[in-house]
């Protein structure tokens, strides 16, 4: 048995998320007023990049969610479906399948053996 509630910890780190959030919005705010005071001929520019808080929002929204639903001991297959964003949902999904066990319908892998095997 573990020493640790993972579900606290995830209740925890959403909580943690929920928080940068805030930060991450504050930032953006601030450089919005700030923005209002550049050249006119830069504005489009760095309009642009500033928009790169947003998807930081989105993404500490997206992840704070997953921890979320984790730790109301929702399936990760259906918390990792419900995320917004495609391309966090397929890194997330590619990074839980590392080291679990295989599905009764995948192809056996070979063993590590250290060695390379080429065509099987």
């Amino acid at each position: 048995m573990s020493d640790y509630d993972a579900r606290g910890l995830l209740a925890a780190v959403a909580a943690e998320l929920a928080d940068i959030r805030k930060g991450v919005e504050a930032a953006a705010e601030l450089t919005s007023e700030l923005l209002r005071h550049a050249p006119a001929e830069q504005r489009l520019a760095y309009l642009t990049r500033t928009q790169a808080f947003d998807v930081l929002s989105q993404r500490v929204d997206a992840l704070a969610g997953l921890a979320g639903a984790l730790a109301a001991d929702q399936p990760m297959d259906t918390a990792l479906a419900a995320l917004p964003l495609a391309e966090m949902a397929e890194r997330l999904c590619e990074a839980s399948m590392r080291g679990s066990p295989l599905t009764s319908d995948a192809p056996a892998r070979p063993a590590a053996s250290g060695e390379l095997i080429l065509f099987d």
